[in-house]
């Protein structure tokens, strides 16, 4: 019967430290781990670089300005980071005016070109703006375990506003690189037996739009 008493002896004696307060302990530590996460942003801004036209007025051939006359004008100005405004004054058939503008990265994640929005002329001459010629510089630094990446993309012959939007899309833009756009418009004579409208001014706006270089995709190769 000794062992059975012990043993309730025991259980009690644990019983009764458990009220009194007492426990049993062992040894312990906290490893604390402190996590930071930091998001990059996507921005860029458009940039309006100037024109052509800063004096005798360019013409395309079957237009010839040998006298050298100053009549048309064009002008090319920001309207926000992802607008530029582009205005044509008093034109004539075969009047050629130019612009040029920039996107440049200055966000921390590379974007591409998504979309191009324009030039909605506003009036009668926006029917009667083509596009003659366009260039297409690409400048971004080596980043983001990439070398420094440079191309120069050129109409061909025969082109138009879409040729060169689609020219522009998908296009990857880095931190601290740039898209340069030069645009040389003609403006035509005759559309089937319409003449040009005279006394007419028209303003277009141009509008670029980016997203994140992983959610933008070109189109499928067959």
């Amino acid at each position: 019967m000794k062992p059975k008493k012990t043993a309730l002896i025991c259980i009690v004696a644990v019983l009764a430290l458990a009220l009194m307060g007492f426990g049993f302990a062992k040894w312990s530590d906290t490893v604390a781990i402190n996590a930071e996460v930091a998001t990059g942003n996507v921005d860029v801004e458009i940039e309006a670089l100037g024109v052509n036209d800063e004096g005798p007025d360019p013409n395309i051939p079957p237009g010839n300005n040998s006298e050298g006359k100053d009549v048309a004008s064009i002008e090319c100005v920001n309207v926000d980071e992802n607008t530029i405004k582009v205005t044509i004054s008093n034109a004539y058939p075969w009047y050629q005016p130019g612009f040029m503008f920039r996107i440049n990265g200055v966000g921390t994640v590379p974007v591409k070109v998504e979309d191009v929005i324009g030039p909605n002329w506003d009036g009668e001459l926006g029917d009667f703006i083509k596009v003659a010629s366009w260039k297409i510089t690409v400048h971004n630094p080596a980043s983001n375990g990439l070398e420094q990446y440079d191309d120069v993309i050129s109409s061909e012959g025969e082109t138009s506003w879409d040729d060169l939007f689609d020219a522009l899309k998908y296009i990857q833009l880095h931190q601290d690189g740039f898209i340069e756009v030069e645009v040389n418009l003609c403006i035509i004579e005759e559309i089937g037996e319409e003449l040009a409208p005279e006394e007419a001014t028209t303003t277009g706006t141009i509008t670029i739009n980016v997203a994140q270089w992983n959610e933008v995709f070109g189109p499928v190769a067959e």
